[in-house]
């Protein structure tokens, strides 16, 4: 009996090869549709589920043809096909599914094709089919052990932190443990030009430098630029001094793995063996897939390190913010629309209101905030504030300054500055409103300007009590509602005490009380303290020791209340360092409560009153001294007059007497005596005239008169005293010299006294011309000798009174030339002088035209 084999007949394993090559493409052709139905396929690009399927069946058709012999097959392809496989994310099952489905469509073509009666043939078939099916089995699964286990070491490399240049440390080093051939890997990220080394393993002299740093991007750049893995041996044909770099860091075998996530490359893995000559397919298939799914962890820890990066500077910028908000030196405050309630105030803003800002949760909380408008006094409601406004409206406010009272009553002045925060279709966000305290500022320049306009107010006055009065106007009510004034008893030009404020019936209230006590006891014990003292004094309130100590019997204190005073300021009166007496500077109604400014404002105050009070009282007692001396002048010239006359008549009557008796020694004693009184009576006229110009009694007698004869008659009076002496005497007047509205004689008193010294001071064979010229209002009248002429510092001091400089061969009272100026300027001209010393002086001076209409 025949068994069942020997009834299929024996095989032919040439006729199934054959067979299989004959319908190589049908049958390749028939598989691929069934290959690319399946799952995984689907989702591959269209040529990947093909890419082994012709060495798959021409490994089948080798392996039935040599079955039962000697001859070598590769035996490893179907474990490199469900290496491929298992990298492309494909199960097990999908991989046997493979290979059923090819066991399915050479059967089918089999039978097809009139092959039914093989059965040995089909027996062979499934033999080499499951043998192949057992090899991919075998080798997917080692695979995937390793594989697992290099997928385990990469997520316990991510959840062991989250920091990306840790992470990659520990994916090369689960990468090696994972490949034993690698002994060199580090990883690059970026792109092209920008790849920069971020981990390394197996490198022991520390970071690359420049040439092998350099090798390695450029072997990276390859990889990208291939967008799939490669080796530096497939690389090298155009990367041959790369190749020599990176050989020469001892590497046989070098692959590179581009991480790709979603489309775009993010870097590049190189993995290098100092042993193997190449990388296995398990351990190419090992790097692929574990650098495949660290590429997703290393895309997600640069977003967690962007996103850290981010909030880090996120938080160091509201940190900063913070700091910045807490210590400017503005108050802030931050605002929601459309409620006003505040969400931000920085300290400075409390401490500038004092208040606690935060807890107003609307406009109407605005109020507590007590300001008003600096220029009119009107007080600010809740939504008059810029804040309340920007809220409302999104108004932006620029420099508004307002005044304040703090919590504590203290007065102040703020400056405002609020806008909107829009978001990008311009809706308000928020209001910021910002302040600076100005209180000092505008204090300061308050005072300035209340000192300058002091000043340019107490220069104005020469009068001593007029002077007291004004200080008293200017303090109040800009630095007081009460001021007194007191001065020494022994001041002759002032009423004792000086009392100024606003309102009238408080200065009745404070006569009153004057009245019954003038002045007051408290006001005299003021002044003796500041005479004593000489420094001011601060009286806050009642409690300031000085009070107690001037309190007597309680005086003060009743003296105070009655008129209403709450803070005060005593500063002495100090000019040329003598004390004559004190300012007191009070406030009642207003509520102000002085501080150390404003003590240094009434300080400065006091000086300059002081001063020009000073002045004042010095210059009255000036002008009583001059008037007393040209009321005594006046009184000496005239009773001298008298006396004179009868001398010169005297003299006139003894010289007619010598000459008839012919006795020449008497007449040149008598001569002598007549020049004598001459100058007498000179000088008494000069002084008569200064002092009837001083006390504005000298009268002109105003005619038209012509300058040219003018000039001409004074000229011809001193021609023989110029022909004695050998001088050059004449008179230049130009023809077009209009007439003048003058007193003759006076015009001719002044060119007489310019003349005459003229003459003293020019010596033999000089010059002195009178000219008389045509101005444009007035015609001019000059002088000029050639005379040793006047130094330069004498020149300012030519028309004072009873001056007579240095000036050689000049004798005289040195009025003359006062009187002259005070003559010129009667007629309402202008005299003045020009010399120079070794050349000669010119005098020159105006007398207007006649008015013709």
């Amino acid at each position: 009996m025949r068994s069942p084999m020997d009834l299929l007949g024996r095989p032919n394993p040439k006729r199934l090869s054959d067979f299989i090559q004959r319908h190589h493409d049908a049958l390749l052709d028939a598989w691929k549709h069934r290959v690319q139905a399946l799952s995984p396929a689907r989702r591959l690009p269209a040529p990947r589920p093909i890419d082994h399927l012709p060495d798959i069946l021409a490994y089948i058709a080798e392996r039935t043809r040599s079955a039962g012999t000697a001859a070598a097959v590769d035996r490893g392809l179907p474990g490199l096909h469900a290496l491929s496989r298992l990298a492309h994310g494909y199960d097990l099952a999908d991989v046997v599914m493979e290979y059923a489905a090819l066991r399915a469509v050479i059967l089918e073509l089999w039978e097809r094709d009139g092959g039914g009666d093989g059965g040995r043939e089909v027996i062979q078939l499934n033999g080499t089919i499951d043998e192949a099916i057992a090899d991919a089995v075998s080798r997917y699964q080692a695979a995937r052990v390793r594989l697992l286990q290099g997928l385990d070491a990469i997520s316990t490399a991510a959840l062991g932190s989250s920091d990306l240049d840790t992470f990659l440390k520990a994916l090369l080093r689960a990468t090696r443990e994972a490949a034993a051939a690698v002994d060199v890997a580090l990883v690059l990220l970026g792109d092209g030009d920008a790849l920069e080394v971020h981990a390394t393993a197996g490198i022991d002299d520390g970071p690359l430098p420049g040439p092998p740093l350099e090798a390695a991007r450029e072997f990276a750049r390859a990889v990208l630029a291939l967008r799939g893995p490669t080796s530096l041996d497939a690389a090298a044909g155009g990367l041959p001094v790369t190749a020599r770099e990176i050989r020469a860091r001892g590497l046989r075998a070098v692959y590179g793995v581009p991480l790709i996530h979603e489309g775009h490359s993010i870097g590049v893995a190189i993995l290098g063996s100092r042993n193997a000559e190449e990388f296995s397919e398990d351990d190419a298939l090992m790097l692929r897939t574990m650098t495949s799914r660290a590429t997703g962890i290393i895309v997600q820890a640069q977003l967690v390190a962007k996103e850290r990066a981010a909030r880090r500077q996120a938080d160091d910028a509201r940190a900063l913010l913070a700091t910045v908000v807490e210590q400017m030196p503005a108050g802030l405050v931050i605002a929601e629309p459309p409620t006003g309630r505040v969400l931000l105030s920085n300290p400075q803003a409390g401490a500038i209101f004092g208040l606690p800002l935060l807890d107003i949760h609307d406009i109407g909380g605005y109020a507590v905030c007590r300001g008003s408008d600096p220029r009119s006094g009107r007080p600010y409601e809740a939504r008059d504030w810029p804040l309340a406004r920007t809220v409302t409206t999104g108004e932006v406010v620029m420099d508004e300054e307002i005044d304040i009272v703090r919590d504590d009553g203290a007065r102040g002045r703020i400056l405002v500055r609020s806008a909107p925060v829009r978001d990008p279709v311009g809706r308000v966000m928020a209001a910021v409103m910002t302040f600076f305290d100005i209180t000092e500022r505008t204090r300061a320049e308050r005072g300035e300007r209340f000192l300058a306009a002091a000043s340019a107010a107490l220069s104005d006055t020469l009068d001593f009590q007029g002077t007291l009065d004004r200080v008293g106007h200017l303090t109040v009510p800009e630095l007081a509602d009460w001021c007194f004034i007191q001065t020494l008893p022994d001041l002759e030009q002032s009423r004792g005490v000086t009392v100024t404020h606003a309102r009238p019936e408080e200065l009745q209230r404070a006569r009153a009380l004057f009245r019954e006590q003038d002045p007051p006891p408290p006001l005299t014990a003021l002044l003796e303290r500041a005479l004593c003292s000489e420094r001011p004094e601060l009286i806050g309130d009642l409690s300031h020791p000085l009070v107690a100590s001037l309190d007597e019997n309680g005086a003060f204190r009743r003296f105070v209340r009655a008129l209403g005073i709450t803070s005060a300021l005593v500063v002495p009166l100090v000019a040329r360092g003598r004390t004559f007496g004190c300012i007191t500077l009070a406030t009642a109604g207003s509520g102000r409560v002085y501080d150390e400014a404003d003590l240094a404002v009434a300080h400065d105050l006091a000086q300059r009153a002081a001063l020009a009070a000073d002045n004042a009282r010095l210059y009255e007692a000036a002008q009583r001294a001059i008037e007393l001396r040209d009321n005594v002048l006046a009184t000496v010239s005239h009773d001298l007059r008298n006396p004179l006359s009868a001398i010169l008549t005297a003299a006139a009557v003894m010289t007619k007497r010598a000459a008839t008796r012919g006795e020449k020694g008497d007449t040149k004693a008598i001569q002598a005596i007549q020049r004598s009184a001459h100058r007498m009576d000179r000088l008494l006229h000069d002084l008569l005239d200064f002092a009837s110009l001083r006390a504005g009694r000298l009268a002109l007698r105003r005619q038209p008169q012509d300058p040219r004869e003018i000039g001409r008659e004074a000229v011809e009076t001193f021609e023989p005293q110029a022909q004695e002496k050998g001088v050059q005497l004449g008179v230049v007047a130009a023809d077009d010299v209009p007439l003048v509205t003058c007193d003759r004689d006076r015009v001719l008193q002044v060119l007489t006294n310019l003349l005459s010294n003229a003459l003293q001071v020019t010596g033999a064979q000089g010059a002195i011309t009178l000219r008389c010229e045509r101005g444009e209002e007035h015609v001019v009248f000059s002088v000029a000798d050639t005379g040793p002429g006047i130094a330069e510092n004498e020149l300012p001091h030519l028309f004072e009174r009873f001056w007579r400089g240095e000036r050689n061969g000049y004798k005289g009272t040195g009025l003359g030339l006062a009187i002259a100026r005070e003559l010129v300027a009667a007629h309402g001209g202008t005299i003045h002088v020009e010399s120079r010393v070794g050349v000669g002086t010119t005098f020159r001076f105006t007398i207007p035209v006649m008015d013709e209409g």
